[in-house]
């Protein structure tokens, strides 16, 4: 029986160290952050230029510009802090970021996207 995309999440989240600052890509890895132990310190990073990426907002607190790889709004810490791509990517090929999660899809032979 496969997994559920949360029960992949929640694996996920079993790599993560405390002190990590983890990059999360698109789908699937946006909901390993629901999935981490309240005693581990972890940082989300969003590819689009956002260190400490926080909670979702409430609704009618949404923010259009804060947003991670999925295009979901997403909510700020008091530690956060905002760059552009070029400096985002730079961070994760510097080897500054611990861990990035990226998702990934089924494709048949011809490249399209299996159903």
């Amino acid at each position: 029986m496969p997994l559920t995309k949360e029960e992949i999440a929640k694996r996920i989240a079993q790599e993560l160290h405390h002190g990590y600052y983890v990059n999360l890509g698109i789908g699937i890895p946006t909901l390993v952050a629901n999935f981490v132990p309240q005693a581990l310190q972890v940082e989300f990073q969003s590819e689009n230029g956002l260190l400490g990426v926080g909670p979702f907002p409430m609704k009618g607190a949404e923010d259009a510009d804060l947003i991670n790889a999925s295009k979901e709004t997403v909510g700020t810490l008091p530690s956060s802090s905002f760059f552009d791509t070029a400096t985002s990517f730079g961070m994760i090929r510097g080897r500054h970021i611990h861990l990035t999660v990226l998702g990934a899809m089924q494709v048949d032979q011809e490249g399209d996207i299996a159903n």
